[in-house]
Formats: structure tokens, C-alpha cells, sequence
């Protein structure tokens, strides 16, 4: 429960519990339009018209946002109540569903665990809502629905990304980020197939701060002796998936990652190399903790913040790949979470030595400067 609760901004909480009541409710309202069509939407629009009645609750919006969701909230319940005797519904579904979710977008919204299933739920409906037994209608339906879920999922995707991003450089400062209220943690939250170990409710203390420090200093001392590629893999590193080229290249030590130490800078689990151009720079460190599901080892507190990856792992070329933009895997796969890492620096990137990710640029631009012969 705990880690679903982590994906829940606290604001959305509210209009999330008053639309799951009012679904079940208008699931199994009796009486009413005997079409399946119309019962599901009476759900699908009842569950949207209460979230948004109960989202100014606790939710720290202006007068004009509050009037958006009360005024989308009221259309709502008013379509549900059409579907559920039977009058027309579509069309005003048709047009509120997906001018509701553009307002998301625009807005800014947090896509967190409740913005993504509104979507969903909305999406459903405005499908259900331009379905008709026209062929013509049928392919306008499917090639609208189709469209209307690519966009909403890219963009959810988009954001997602850009504000882990945001996050990850942001909590290496010990006064940034040290709650959950931070500018970019809710969208954090939604990065699809990551999921970031919670920050802990206070700054970093300064033992916390001196104990990351020393651990920077650690790291870098002890791979030092890996700066050319030829002595890693010498020393038993080797390329992770076979990719030898780039600037993001991991080599792991496969006896280190099950020798039941963590963060030992004198043998991390992987290194990371940009190689291009007939060079070879050492970036960092991966850390990688033994067993999925153990809590990574965070001396420096929420400077030092682990994560792990969901992936889907299928029968079916490729094999492996990462998860949806909401969140799940595609057909004919399983959706595995792998063991916490961390990543630690040893070339002082923007966003300090805990970073999750360098810049691309930032890398190319250090390893013209800094790349020895490979």
C-alpha cells in the first residue's frame, strides 16, 4: 500500500476516493437505459464528475482552476445521468472528454497514478463515445481513440522524463528536494518503468552531507585505476548487453554484483564509459544492491537516492524493453522490477556527483577534453 501511496500526489487524494465511490456506485446503480454502452459510460463519466467536484479539495489551486473542476465536474455528472436514462451522451463526451485532457496537458497537471488512470478512464469513455455501428463511425472512432491515447501517453511520457530529470538534479542539494512537496516530485512519481526510493522528510543532516562527501571521494579514488577501458575489462568488467560504443556504456562485474557487498568503491557492480571516436572516458559508478526489493544503503540520506527500473521481459523479439507510458508492459510480456542502484561521479557533471543521468552534451563535451586512446 505503501508503495501505491507513493505515486499519488497528497492533493489528488481526495478527488481519487470520491471518484472510485461514485464508480462502484454508478456501476451498479439499478434501473435506468438497458445498454451496456450507456451503463459503462454512466460509470466511466460518474467516476470523472465526482474527481473533479473533490479535486479543489486540498488541492492548491486559484479561483479560476477551482472553477474549471467544478464546472467540468457538473458536465460530467450531468452526461452520466444522460447515459444512465438513456438520452444522448455522446456527443458532449465526445467533445468534454478530450477537451479535458488537453487541459491537463496544457496546464500542466501532475501526471501522477490518479491523473493517469483519469485519462484512461476519459479516453475510454470518449471511445465508447464516438463508437458507432457505421462503418465510416467505426473508423473514425478507432482512429481517433488510437490517436487521442498516443498523444495524451507520449506527452505524460514526455513530461515524465523531463521532470525525473528535474528531480534527480534538484536532490543532490541537501535543502532541495528533502519533501515530497518538491516542484517536480509529483511528476517524478509517473516516470515510466523508474521508480525512485522516497525521499526521506528532512534535509540532510551534516554527518549525512559529510558521509556523501567521503563517499564521492571514495568512489573516485578507487576507480581510478579504471580510467582506460583496457583495464576493466582486464579486470573482469564486461559490456552489458554488448553495446561497446556510445555515451552512456555500462560495463558490469558479474562476480561483484552477487559477492554480498554494497558500496564498495573498491569494486562497484558496473562503470560507466562514454567510448566514441577511438576513446574511452570513465563517467562513474553504478552501485546495484544484490537482491530486488532490498533498500539500497544511503549514508548520505537524500543525497544519496537509489532507484530501480520495471521492465518487460517477453518470448518475443526484443526480449526486454521498458514500460509504457502508463505504466504496464505490452501484450505477450511480464513486467519485472530489478534491484536499486545508484549512480555516483567521478567527473563533477551539473547536479554534482549523485545525479541520476549527465547530459548528453555535458558528456560528449568532457570526453573530447578528457577521452584516452581505447
Amino acid at each position: 500500500m505503501s508503495t501505491l501511496l507513493i505515486g499519488i500526489a497528497p492533493e489528488h487524494a481526495a478527488g481519487l476516493v470520491a471518484g472510485l465511490l461514485t464508480l462502484v456506485v454508478g456501476a451498479m446503480w439499478p434501473g435506468g437505459s438497458p445498454s451496456l454502452v450507456d451503463k459503462w459510460a454512466r460509470a466511466l463519466l460518474a467516476f470523472s464528475g465526482a474527481l473533479h467536484l473533490f479535486l479543489p479539495f486540498g488541492h492548491p489551486a486559484g479561483a479560476l482552476m477551482v472553477s474549471g473542476y467544478v464546472l467540468s465536474g457538473l458536465a460530467f455528472l450531468v452526461l452520466a445521468w444522460r447515459a444512465h436514462v438513456g438520452r444522448g451522451w455522446r456527443i458532449g463526451t465526445a467533445i468534454l472528454a478530450p477537451v479535458t485532457v488537453v487541459a491537463y496537458l496544457i496546464n500542466g497537471e501532475d501526471p501522477d497514478q490518479v491523473g493517469i488512470l483519469t485519462m484512461l478512464l476519459e479516453l475510454t469513455a470518449f471511445g465508447l463515445a464516438v463508437a458507432t455501428t457505421r462503418r465510416v463511425g467505426r473508423v473514425f472512432g478507432s482512429v481517433a481513440t488510437v490517436f487521442t491515447v498516443f498523444l495524451a501517453g507520449a506527452v505524460v511520457w514526455i513530461a515524465s522524463f523531463v521532470a525525473h530529470q528535474a528531480t534527480s538534479a534538484d536532490s543532490q542539494n541537501p535543502s532541495v528536494g528533502h519533501s515530497h512537496e518538491g516542484e517536480h516530485e509529483h511528476l517524478a512519481r509517473a516516470q515510466a518503468g523508474v521508480i525512485m526510493r522516497p525521499l526521506p522528510s528532512h534535509h540532510a543532516t551534516p554527518a549525512e552531507v559529510s558521509a556523501s562527501i567521503d563517499l564521492a571521494a571514495a568512489t573516485s579514488r578507487g576507480v581510478k585505476r579504471f580510467a582506460r577501458l583496457e583495464d576493466a575489462l582486464a579486470a573482469g568488467y564486461q559490456f552489458n548487453f554488448g553495446q561497446d560504443k556510445g555515451l552512456n556504456v555500462h560495463l558490469e562485474h558479474k562476480e561483484y554484483k552477487k559477492d554480498g557487498r554494497a558500496l564498495d568503491p573498491e569494486k562497484p557492480e558496473s562503470l560507466v564509459y562514454v567510448i566514441e571516436d577511438g576513446k574511452a572516458t570513465l563517467l562513474g559508478v553504478v552501485y546495484v544492491m544484490e537482491k530486488a526489493g532490498d533498500p539500497g544503503l544511503a549514508p548520505g540520506g537524500p543525497i544519496t537516492r537509489w532507484h530501480a527500473h520495471n521492465l518487460c521481459v517477453s518470448i518475443m523479439p526484443p526480449g526486454l524493453g521498458i514500460v509504457t507510458p502508463y505504466g504496464g508492459c505490452p501484450a505477450f510480456s511480464v513486467q519485472i522490477t530489478i534491484s536499486e542502484m545508484m549512480h555516483v561521479w567521478v567527473v563533477d557533471p551539473p547536479g554534482g556527483p549523485f545525479a541520476e543521468n549527465i547530459p548528453d552534451e555535458w558528456a560528449r563535451s568532457y570526453h573530447r577534453e578528457h577521452g584516452l586512446p581505447s
